[in-house]
């Protein structure tokens, strides 16, 4: 005969601090895919933002240099170039009818603006409702301390500010609270 009994199983205080370890660990874990999350859903805006970008700064590289160039390029406008505070779009001149680089500068279309995303045929983007896309357009500046000085001292054939255009196209989400990101490029007069 037996005096005492085996014990199987747990105790309640076992199955209590079974429970409350898996439950801490259980909210580790959530906290760290939780996070993952969010960030996806930032790089995802960021690609559709470079992809909105690139789309802009194709259909601008594609124009010529200058209203006062010649459309192929050549010879390329030295002193009679545009000037700078002529950038903009010339007289009544629409988006579908742009025809060189300059034209694009001030251009601001997307959320919150009288102008939708348009593409370049003057049609109007989908799937980018909550993006706000603004371009500007001006001469690179190779003078000393200037912003591109490096770049001219690189590149021997540009030597003068009217040698190249810098285009920055500014894309931004509207809720993403940030000012947006810059894509520039640089469209050389040759």
């Amino acid at each position: 005969m037996r005096l005492w009994a085996v014990q199987k199983g747990l105790t309640l205080i076992e199955m209590v601090l079974t429970i409350l370890i898996l439950a801490i660990a259980l909210i580790v874990i959530t906290g760290i895919l939780s996070s993952g999350v969010g960030s996806s859903a930032d790089i995802t805006l960021e690609i559709r933002s470079a992809a909105l970008a690139q789309s802009y700064l194709d259909e601008i590289l594609a124009k010529r240099f200058d209203e006062l160039s010649h459309p192929r390029g050549i010879p390329p406008c030295r002193s009679n170039c545009t000037a700078f505070v002529d950038f903009g779009p010339d007289g009544v001149e629409t988006r579908a009818r742009f025809d060189d680089v300059d034209d694009y500068h001030g251009l601001d279309e997307g959320e919150g603006q009288a102008n939708p995303l348009q593409d370049s045929t003057g049609a109007e983007r989908t799937g980018y409702e909550s993006f706000r896309v603004r371009v500007s357009v001006r001469y690179m500046d190779i003078g000393v301390s200037g912003t591109e000085e490096n770049l001219a001292a690189a590149l021997h054939d540009l030597d003068e500010n009217e040698d190249a255009k810098v285009i920055t196209v500014t894309v931004n989400y509207l809720n993403s609270g940030t000012e947006g990101i810059a894509y520039s490029a640089y469209k050389t007069n040759f």
